[in-house]
């Protein structure tokens, strides 16, 4: 048997306009991305044995210095990745939840180095993060969460 690694995402979302959030006529929210080996990504954890998402996402909320989400955190995404032959072989599971929306642009430093590890991306920018830019889109047009497969949704959407 393939052995499995099953990754949880928090989508973190600034408004365009914090006074109407899912308002997206004039821009898109933009999304919280950790900046990490000269790269960004979302941020997330590996999901522990025995631990539940929800203690996942308060794990993600307290690396970021944020307050974790009230209640069960709403599920907006699942992207399947199979493990690549020859690469390890590990299959990689994503489950995006919603994080919630911040009302500044505003970012915390870090606290070892006084560098900001934290940046908001743009919509469009999210290419390399499939999952990530569909939870926007659920998220904000009220969609029902989506199954993926290597980043894209699957034929059951």
């Amino acid at each position: 048997m393939t052995p499995r690694q099953t990754w949880v995402h928090l989508l973190v979302w600034l408004p365009a306009d914090p006074s109407a959030p899912l308002d997206v006529s004039g821009a898109w929210p933009r999304v919280l991305q950790v900046v990490r080996d000269g790269g960004v990504g979302p941020p997330g954890v590996l999901l522990r044995g025995g631990e539940s998402l929800r203690q996942a996402a308060a794990r993600v909320s307290d690396a970021l210095g944020l307050r974790a989400p009230v209640g069960r955190p709403a599920l907006l995404a699942v992207d399947q990745w199979p493990a690549e032959p020859g690469a390890g072989r590990v299959d990689q599971m994503v489950v995006v939840l919603d994080g919630g929306a911040l009302a500044t642009a505003g970012l915390p430093p870090c606290n070892e180095c006084g560098r900001p590890h934290l940046v908001w991306t743009r919509r469009a920018e999210l290419g390399q993060c499939g999952a990530l830019a569909h939870a926007l889109r659920v998220r904000v047009l009220g969609h029902q969460p989506l199954t993926l497969w290597r980043g894209e949704p699957s034929a059951e959407n």
